[in-house]
């Protein structure tokens, strides 16, 4: 009889978790479809199954802990207004054992939310859905490059403006060329450009012969300690048709990378473009910092919504479907104004990314346990 009596109840709750989700992802859907198909359909309706599917894949793990919940009010509540749940305790079944393959189920949900995850596209790693726009890399404070535009495909950008600063914030060098082209293994190459080079305690850039690289003219920096930190003269302006084994080589792609919106990447694509960013105290960096803190809370969060949608269906005050529909409307418009709420925080560094991401989990469970305790 116990056998039977939990997979009934796992049956049911089943039931209500594909409903909830098919309902939500169909409602985004159309939804998104009528607002900006682009959003969808990137390339237009070419290989239109694989946007699709892409998209579903971002948006599913997102959708898996609302469908927890939702199946888990509405199972055990109907399951109580119809009497079943009445009788399954005259039967000496305790909760937690008719709970059981439920549990099982969120984990293995948790589970699928994560490798869910991880399934998207490498679209973002490489770079291919990006258009060509501008670029700016700022590397700490010592350099500034400007691209009028940038082909993350080609890694070829065109109008580069360099700027290289000293320990003191002095002009060291500026390099503006028509194209640079990068490469991993050569690093980057400069073509019909100009150097200018100022003075400055390393001494005074120049171009080497052939355009291979750059050295520096040793010089007096006493002598010059005005030019090194007042002017804005070069020391040096020279032309070149092409510049190879620059001394900075700059990595463009983590750059490129933050073109991306942070809820459009995965959570290794998030870690390849932390580990690749040099500033790594950016405060371009915090979004993604946040995102990969909610991108961990997913799987989680799936078996907090199914432990907080049992408890909240399974008091007294809470039986009819209509009152638990009421809940979960409110429930949820509070975890969202919670949600709103933190990552603003988090974004202006009030708290922590973690924090920003794990504070409207705390909350909700929280204000959950404090409901249940006024329900006794």
């Amino acid at each position: 009889m116990s056998k039977i009596i939990i997979l009934y109840f796992a049956r049911e709750w089943t039931l209500w978790f594909l409903g909830c989700l098919f309902f939500l992802l169909g409602t985004t859907f159309l939804f998104s479809v009528v607002e900006d198909a682009q959003d969808i359909f990137s390339s237009g309706f070419v290989n239109w199954y694989h946007h699709l599917w892409n998209w579903m894949l971002g948006l599913i793990p997102w959708l898996l802990p609302i469908s927890s919940l939702g199946a888990s009010l509405f199972s055990l509540s109907f399951i109580r207004k119809r009497g079943e749940w009445t009788a399954i305790l005259a039967n000496g079944i305790s909760p937690i054992k008719s709970f059981s393959l439920v549990a099982i189920l969120g984990i293995m949900i948790a589970l699928l939310g994560d490798w869910l995850m991880t399934q998207r596209t490498g679209n973002a790693l490489h770079a291919t859905s990006l258009p060509t726009r501008s670029l700016k890399m700022q590397v700490g404070l010592e350099r500034l490059w400007y691209f009028r535009s940038f082909d993350p495909v080609l890694n070829e950008g065109k109008e580069l403006q360099l700027f290289c600063y000293g320990q003191k914030g002095e002009n060291i060098l500026r390099v503006y060329a028509d194209r640079a082209v990068w490469s991993p293994s050569s690093g980057w190459t400069f073509h019909d450009g100009r150097l200018l080079g100022f003075y400055s305690d390393r001494g005074l850039p120049n171009l080497n012969p052939a355009g291979v690289g750059i050295y520096w003219e040793k010089s007096d920096a006493s002598k010059h300690a005005a030019q090194v930190i007042y002017s804005t003269s070069p020391g040096i302006n020279r032309g070149f048709e092409k510049l190879t084994n620059f001394e900075f080589s700059d990595d463009p792609q983590p750059y490129v990378w933050l073109q991306k919106r942070p809820k459009e990447m995965s959570a290794n694509e998030i870690d390849c473009l932390l580990e690749g960013f040099a500033n790594s105290e950016s405060e371009r960096l915090i979004p993604y910092l946040i995102r990969k803190a909610q991108l961990w809370w997913n799987g989680p969060a799936c078996l907090v919504a199914l432990v907080i949608g049992l408890s909240l269906a399974g008091t007294k005050s809470s039986s009819s479907p209509a009152k638990l529909a009421g809940l979960a409307l409110i429930g949820s418009l509070t975890f969202f104004l919670l949600h709103r709420m933190s990552y603003a925080l988090g974004i202006e560094g009030i708290i922590s990314p973690f924090w920003s991401a794990s504070l409207p989990f705390f909350l909700i469970i929280g204000f959950t346990f404090a409901f249940l305790r006024m329900q006794k």
